[in-house]
């Protein structure tokens, strides 16, 4: 399909930064909106996840994996444990024994334009359960001991309850959305949302610490697996992507626009690293990503209202390997393999059009544009014998490669990258020696 000029204009214009944040929305070197991110799998933020703590330890420091440094401390007694006895690491807030349990963060404030996400799954100790807190507000997985609803307080002035029922003993996502000069807060958890009205356009969503300074009341309570917060609220399109990030990495967690289906048991579980762009409307789109992977996708020639186009990985060694299901002209190829869901949020598929697709290959030696390959499981066997590579990779430099307008990548294709065997041609006379 043509390229659209209008589209390549926006890519340039919205995108300035390289999107590295959750499923590609945002950056992690501090030039974007998003300013804290925090992740039990990788609780010193060094993108190490083989080096985290004990099963048991009590954590003083969780450290911020946005770029910002806006950790989350806790010197006292009251701090909470990191437990790694499940399927996901987490940091157990544990309001059972002793006094409640709560972090400081280093950055504070009540944030009028934002949105926040987390990954939890709450525990009911009869109190009521914070997430976010702050002198004035309060982001409640229950608004008050045993009313079992979603909500929100402003400390003095009132208690706002949702109709959506507290997920407690459930993996969830609970994500918060405000925007400047509205005083309607988005509340979704998994696969509901409701719009509560807070009562005032300055009102927000408090930044400050993780539970709170009190005991019998407004607790944390439960694991947290993850924490995401922008200072801008995040629009409709990047909503739905970093939703699908979240549901990806913790196990399928129901939520309310599915359009990444690969990590489902069917499909083989590309559950890693999973970003994506998209779009809901011309207000509400995003069209560069490329999140905590080596996969960059950006400049969509065709991507209109309610198409999106998702990726992630098998998690497999990113090495190259010779024996591997390729064709006979690739001589070595990536063990990793991506696959690709480019559907709506009706789930049927769509065609965003040619995309870019850069790939991050530091640490893979060899490699060089005239013998780089993409390879595209086009009839979706499952296998690359059968397969036409791709050859005219760009070098961007720093080990960085592009195929561009790539056209043949469609839903629920696998991709991932060979070495060609290359012929060398010259001038020179080939001579054989005939022994008698």
């Amino acid at each position: 399909m043509k390229k659209k000029l209008f589209y390549i204009f926006i890519s340039f214009t919205i995108t300035s930064f390289s999107q590295t944040g959750p499923g590609g929305v945002g950056a992690r070197d501090g030039s974007s909106s998003l300013i804290v991110w925090l992740r039990a799998n990788d609780l010193n933020a060094d993108g190490d996840i083989s080096n985290n703590p004990a099963n048991g330890t009590l954590i003083s420091t969780w450290s911020d994996f946005s770029g910002n440094s806006n950790n989350f401390t806790q010197s006292g007694t009251r701090r909470p444990t990191y437990n790694t006895a499940g399927t996901f690491n987490t940091a157990r807030f544990d309001a059972s024994t002793g006094a409640a349990k709560f972090m400081n963060g280093s950055i504070s404030g009540i944030y009028a334009n934002a949105s926040t996400f987390f990954v939890t799954n709450p525990v009911n100790n009869g109190n009521s359960h914070s997430l976010f807190d702050h002198s004035s507000a309060s982001l409640r997985v229950e608004q008050w001991r045993n009313t079992n609803r979603v909500g929100f307080t402003r400390y003095g002035i009132a208690d706002y309850s949702t109709g959506i029922v507290s997920p407690f003993g459930i993996n969830s996502i609970i994500s918060y959305h405000k925007t400047t000069g509205s005083s309607l807060l988005e509340v979704r958890v998994n696969g509901t949302n409701q719009n509560l009205n807070i009562g005032s356009t300055t009102a927000g969503i408090p930044l400050d610490r993780i539970g709170r300074n009190s005991s019998g009341a407004d607790e944390a309570s439960g694991d947290f697996f993850e924490i995401i917060f922008y200072n801008s609220r995040v629009n409709d399109a990047q909503k739905i992507i970093i939703d699908n990030y979240l549901s990806a990495k913790f196990g399928s967690i129901t939520v309310i626009n599915d359009v990444y289906n690969e990590d489902d048991v069917a499909a083989g579980n590309f559950d890693h690293d999973v970003a994506g762009i998209g779009r809901v409307n011309s207000s509400n789109l995003h069209n560069d990503s490329q999140g905590t992977g080596l996969v960059r996708v950006l400049n969509p020639s065709n991507l209109n209202d309610d198409e999106f186009f998702m990726w992630g990985h098998d998690n497999n060694a990113f090495l190259m390997n010779t024996g591997l299901n390729a064709p006979n002209i690739i001589k070595s190829r990536l063990n990793r393999v991506w696959r690709v869901s480019e559907v709506n949020t009706s789930g049927a598929s769509v065609d965003v059009g040619n995309i870019d697709i850069r790939f991050d290959l530091t640490g893979i030696t060899d490699v060089s544009t005239a013998n780089l390959r993409l390879l595209i499981d086009t009839d979706n066997d499952g296998l690359f014998d059968d397969e036409t590579p791709i050859s005219g990779a760009t070098d961007l430099g720093s080990n960085i490669y592009s195929f561009n307008s790539v056209n043949s990548l469609t839903n629920n294709n696998r991709f991932t990258i060979g070495i060609g065997i290359t012929t060398v041609i010259t001038n020179r006379k080939i001579t054989y020696r005939v022994n008698n």
